[in-house]
């Protein structure tokens, strides 16, 4: 309480709000038990300030993501979370010299489309990548691009509605892709600038934040393959190719590097051999005199929101019910396996090891009395999805679990690719992308919420 009153503006408008949302009205939406919600609260609020409300990493799902992101944040202040030891705490960097340029870089004058807030979107931070990918296609309101470079993404698997993706390539003039591993993005590419992996090069200094501030060297461990090059070597061959070499005027990775150690006062050797070079632990939360910063404009939490009231937005998050899908169809969850990154590394044998193909969890009671199956769905049956729109994956193997909701079915994101030189990854498995053919883009920030799509099942045969 004396945290809130001191930090956190908007209370009596937050509580007047949530009154009526009770664990029992929740019950109805989630089919959590009103108990089990009770004693979660207390469960999180005997531990505070020291409890973290984590807003994990696939954050887009149904179009209202700040406002549900927002929620999360609300929780955390009212547990006191913010710049406290135990919850939220503020680390700090350490900075280096930037390298010495005879002259400051351009800032070409950015046309709209090319703005952070282009497409309506009021509180982006940074241009959205399905706003590029619009701009592409012919006709565009914002104007008609004609060259992508795609530096380690592999868009058909990344980007929503794959059909939209391809059209907008087929306006391209040119579109280079640099990549590690071979990718489904690379088949569409004019030009595959193949990149050496991160032990075959030296990068930049790497300088997070964190408790104990640092910097990382990432050094050549051995000689690129084949002819794969470092990223900097493809960035400054570029650059000299289109007359901007004067802006990269270091012989290598490590002279740049090298000159911003020695700028910052570093012992070049020492940071070599070691890796790392270790800066001094900072204040990182109240409890050790690091005051709570707030970067509002009332430099408090604004548990209820000016900037979004004057937006036009709900200053406080309010829950509106997400679309519900035909009859006999699942909302269709994505994520992803520890042992792949992103859809960019199936086809590799090593990482496919410990898992080797996607399948699709299916809830137990579900599997029991699916439309159009003879008998119940078992583990290890094949089974094809088809979306409300029609659009279908591979055959793809089950797994029935009590570990999901009735309502849903979920995928592991990369698999199902069909580019036939993938040798490995063509064909395994089922494709979340090609299921996505519907998003909603949140009105606030421009993310593109993918969960609103849906997938009814159809046997495609037992195995063995």
């Amino acid at each position: 309480a004396d945290y809130v009153a001191r930090y956190t503006e908007g209370f009596d408008a937050l509580a007047a709000h949530v009154a009526d949302k009770t664990p029992e009205w929740a019950w109805a939406i989630t089919g959590v038990d009103p108990g089990l919600i009770r004693a979660s609260a207390r469960f999180i609020g005997s531990a505070r300030p020291a409890s973290l409300v984590h807003p994990g990493r696939h954050t887009v799902w149904y179009g209202d993501d700040t406002q549900r992101e927002r929620a999360m944040a609300i929780l955390a202040a009212l547990l006191g979370s913010w710049g406290r030891r135990g919850g939220y705490l503020s680390f700090s960097k350490m900075g280096l010299p930037a390298y010495p340029v005879a002259k400051a870089f351009p800032h070409p004058e950015r046309k709209e489309a090319d703005r952070p807030k282009a497409g309506g979107f009021p509180i982006a931070s940074e241009v959205i990548a399905s706003g590029l990918c619009d701009a592409s296609v012919p006709g565009s309101a914002l104007y008609d691009l004609k060259a992508w470079l795609v530096y380690g993404c592999n868009l058909m698997q990344a980007l929503p509605s794959r059909k939209q993706t391809v059209a907008a390539i087929q306006n391209l003039e040119l579109l280079v892709a640099i990549d590690v591993l071979p990718a489904e993005i690379c088949g569409f590419a004019d030009v595959v600038l193949p990149e050496a992996t991160y032990l075959e090069r030296d990068d930049d200094v790497a300088a997070p934040a964190y408790r104990r501030p640092f910097l990382a060297l990432r050094q050549e461990a051995v000689p690129p393959l084949a002819e794969t090059k470092p990223g900097w070597w493809i960035a400054k061959a570029l650059a000299g190719k289109v007359g901007l070499g004067e802006y990269f005027p270091w012989k290598d990775a490590r002279e740049y590097v090298d000159a911003r150690l020695r700028a910052g006062g570093h012992d070049v050797a020492q940071a070599r051999a070691t890796g790392v070079v270790l800066g001094k632990a900072a204040p990182c939360c109240e409890e050790e005199g690091l005051p709570v910063q707030i970067s509002t404009d009332s430099k408090k939490i604004e548990l209820r929101s000016e900037q979004l009231a004057r937006l036009g937005f709900d200053p406080i998050p309010q829950y509106y019910p997400p679309e519900e899908g035909p009859p006999g169809h699942f909302r269709m969850l994505m994520g992803r396996a520890p042992t792949h990154t992103f859809g960019r590394t199936v086809n590799n044998r090593l990482l496919a090891e410990p898992y080797p193909e996607n399948e699709v969890w299916v809830n137990a009671d579900a599997a029991r009395s699916l439309p159009g199956f003879d008998a119940p769905l078992r583990t290890g049956d094949r089974v094809m999805l088809v979306n409300q729109d029609g659009a279908r994956s591979g055959p793809v193997r089950a797994k029935v679990t009590e570990r999901i909701r009735g309502d849903c079915v979920y995928l592991v994101h990369g698999w199902g690719q069909r580019a036939p030189r993938l040798r490995y990854a063509n064909g395994r498995g089922a494709s979340d992308a090609e299921l996505v053919t519907r998003y909603k883009v949140d009105p606030i920030m421009g993310g593109t919420g993918m969960n609103v799509n849906f997938v009814r099942l159809e046997p495609a045969g037992r195995t063995a």
